[in-house]
């Protein structure tokens, strides 16, 4: 009875007292009430993912150590975590979840989406209390846009016509804020995924601005903005635009492409160490870098003799960072690059860029938080895309100067062929004609199923053209060495590679391999999402082909500091 009574005094005076309780809004969740506040959200906005992993050991930037080299050896390397395993297989990753998966990606990219969709919600209020927030919306447009282009990259077959790629899946494109549990969605094609992320694009590009930003390459600035869209524009095939963007950022002046392009001579003769190193390519003061972000990422562990199974090595190097060149001999190029090395004996290379940044979380025993920072948009790249762009508008004059022009800041050990006195680098288009035939059948000018991929003339490429194409994406595999660019151009040309894991079989990516469009996460497709097409389906399916649950906020993984050392490449 007592128990009783006091229970019921107790409901009686808080419900005498609780009124102001009640008229509380329960909803814990900040406000985007001004314009500082969603300035503040588009800040979190940018991804924490790096899709570079995940593309690079799929390209043929990697090799398996394991796998019997030239003298048939093989080793017993162990590789970071068992889904790179998967990865160089091209098979689904069932294994892991862990940074730099396909879970992991996914869900980082949906996380930032939700972000920039919230942004724009407040946005829609604002400017209807007659605030200004066209920077603010530009950003948000981009940022949604991007991370959407991101996704289409890992995710998706290659763009190829809005009527062919009307067969092929795309992505979901979200554009409102998630406000229900188990949402029903359904993938719409790839021709729809490009158009929206074209209008999110060109939308923002019209209103993004400097003018706001603290440090403009942590956003989308303008000439971030222009870069993103030369990038789009190349893969949607759309070569006036990508001139035109590029050259809103680069000039078209020679001396001034020069300058905004990034210092080597600094990076490889003054840089002693890998830190430094680090420090060059992700410096916010380069004029070379327009957009850079940190993500978690366990990938540049994966640079250490301890994981050192898949590796930049061989024949990945041989025809990239440490090979010869139209104008310049064999390995050459590496007095160019800082090109580090894994281990006394040579498990691997990589550049300063691939290295990491480390927040300690605990001191005394050395755990922490490994940082990648991304360098999303980049003036070479950019040069790179616009020379392409010329080369299927029939400016070949142009689009070898461009090229010309990359090689020539690369000439820092004066080792490039020159003309002469003035050290001016020696490119034309008969040298570039003479060394891509020469090699024809090499991955310095592999077979293109271009054609196989697109019959029609908007992939259409002349004899004086293809060479000009080879070299575009020989100097493109440089540049973008570690960023997983490499992976889009095999996509988006049907360049066919072959992976020798271990001692099985060697294996071959077609041109029309439907493995091409990494699958889905495990996760996402037992919820019910629609899984990329395979001919043999190693993954169960459950539930309705058009629903999923909203993706998680992405989990870190705590990392021991300091698995191993690296020297620089005296090759």
């Amino acid at each position: 009875m007592k128990k009783t009574y006091i229970l019921f005094t107790s409901l009686f005076a808080f419900l005498l007292t609780g009124c102001d309780f009640l008229d509380k809004n329960p909803d814990m969740r900040a406000s985007i009430d001004t314009k500082q506040k969603v300035q503040l959200l588009l800040v979190s906005a940018y991804t924490n993912g790096n899709s570079g992993p995940i593309m690079e050991f799929s390209s043929d930037n990697i090799i398996d150590n394991n796998a019997p080299d030239k003298y048939g050896k093989c080793r017993s390397l162990l590789p970071l975590d068992k889904m790179y395993d998967e990865i160089f297989g091209w098979e689904p990753v069932v294994s892991s979840g862990a940074q730099d998966s396909p879970k992991y990606l996914w869900d980082a990219n949906y996380v930032a989406i939700a972000a920039a969709n919230q942004a724009l919600k407040a946005i829609e209020r604002l400017e209807a209390q007659g605030i200004d927030m066209s920077a603010e919306k530009g950003e948000a447009l981009l940022i949604r846009a991007y991370h959407h282009f991101m996704l289409v990259n890992v995710f998706c077959q290659a763009y190829r016509t809005d009527e062919l790629s009307k067969q092929d899946l795309g992505i979901v494109y979200m554009t409102e804020p998630e406000t229900t549990v188990k949402p029903k969605y359904t993938r719409p094609s790839l021709t729809d995924t490009y158009n929206n992320i074209k209008k999110d694009l060109e939308e923002g590009l019209q209103l993004v601005s400097d003018n706001y930003y603290t440090v403009p390459k942590y956003h989308f600035n303008v000439a971030a903005a222009n870069a993103f869209a030369a990038r789009f524009y190349l893969y949607h095939r759309e070569w006036e635009k990508v001139v035109e963007c590029a050259d809103k950022v680069l000039g078209t002046d020679d001396a001034t492409v020069l300058s905004k392009l990034f210092d080597h001579h600094y990076e490889h003769i003054v840089c002693t160490d890998i830190e430094q190193s680090m420090n060059a390519w992700i410096d916010v003061k380069s004029p070379s870098n327009l957009l850079i972000y940190t993500t978690m990422s366990q990938a540049p562990y994966t640079n250490f003799a301890d994981y050192g199974r898949y590796q930049s090595k061989d024949a990945a190097l041989d025809y990239s960072l440490t090979g010869k060149g139209p104008c310049w001999g064999d390995r050459n190029l590496v007095g160019a690059l800082s090109v580090w090395s894994i281990g006394s004996d040579q498990y691997g290379s990589f550049l300063g860029k691939f290295y990491y940044l480390f927040e300690f979380t605990d001191k005394v025993n050395g755990y922490g938080y490994i940082h990648g920072v991304t360098r999303a948009f980049t003036c070479d790249e950019l040069l790179l895309n616009r020379a392409e762009a010329k080369v299927y508008l029939n400016n070949l004059d142009g689009a070898t100067n461009d090229l010309r022009l990359w090689c020539e800041n690369m000439n820092v050990n004066k080792k490039v062929m020159t003309m002469n006195a003035d050290s001016t680098v020696k490119l034309n288009r008969t040298i570039i004609k003479n060394f891509y035939t020469q090699n024809a059948g090499t991955p310095f000018a592999p077979e293109l199923h271009n054609m196989e991929m697109v019959p029609n003339d908007s992939m259409r490429i002349s004899p004086e053209q293809l060479p000009l194409i080879h070299c575009c994406l020989h100097f493109r595999r440089i540049e973008c060495f570690h960023d997983g660019q490499r992976w889009c151009d095999l996509k988006r040309y049907g360049i066919e590679i072959t992976h020798q894991q271990g001692k099985d079989p060697l294996k071959t990516l077609k041109w029309n391999d439907e493995r091409r469009a990494i699958q889905l996460p495990q996760e996402v497709i037992l919820a019910g999402m629609t899984p990329n097409p395979r001919t043999d389906m190693s993954l169960p399916t459950s539930g309705s082909a058009t629903t999923t649950t909203p993706p998680s906020e992405p989990t870190v993984t705590i990392f021991p500091v300091g698995l191993g050392s690296v020297s620089k490449a005296t090759k």
